[in-house]
């Protein structure tokens, strides 16, 4: 188990599984996106926006409040930009999560590449650092993955490491090799 994916402890914000409005449309090029999911006591709010500023470059940006109770919410921003050229994709963000109880907030940094070497294989690193305003040992987590695809049968082998998981000293592996056929 590596931990609970798409919480605020890793620097991620999860929406609520209540009643949600949303809107996104396309503006010259610039993809804005809101939301508003409303729970009794704990709504959340987000808009984000994304754009190419060049061929093969894209930034974005996103803003959200969660408030987890009627007297605690979160303040949650992002931005990551992302660069593509030929088969070589980088991408690098930041989320800050700054939370109503003192020396809770949370800061990570995430950095991936990818590389496709040909039609048929890919390979692909990431790392993201999250630290924790009041634990000691920040969370560090490593990826890589490698597939290779022949007609309709992929091959996928991915390992990922997660070090002090929510600021907990420790560590955790998972390797997983994933063989998918499509008919």
């Amino acid at each position: 188990d590596l931990g609970t994916h798409g919480a605020p402890e890793q620097g991620i914000a999860a929406p609520h599984a209540g009643n949600r409005l949303g809107y996104k449309n396309t503006f010259g090029g610039a993809t804005v996106s809101a939301s508003m999911d409303y729970q009794q006591n704990s709504p959340t709010t987000s808009l984000a926006v994304s754009m190419p500023l060049m061929e093969g470059l894209e930034i974005g940006a996103g803003i959200s409040t969660d408030q987890d109770s009627a007297t605690t919410e979160q303040d949650i921003e992002t931005m990551y930009v992302k660069y593509s050229m030929g088969g070589i994709s980088v991408g690098y963000q930041v989320t800050d999560v700054e939370r109503t109880a003192a020396n809770s907030d949370i800061e990570r940094t995430a950095y991936g590449i990818s590389f496709a070497v040909n039609d048929n294989l890919s390979v692909g690193y990431g790392i993201s650092d999250t630290e924790f305003e009041e634990f000691t040992p920040d969370e560090e987590n490593t990826g890589i993955g490698i597939a290779y695809t022949s007609g309709g049968m992929k091959l996928g082998i991915i390992n990922n490491t997660k070090d002090n998981a929510g600021g907990t000293a420790g560590e955790q592996e998972m390797t997983e090799f994933q063989l998918t056929f499509a008919f």
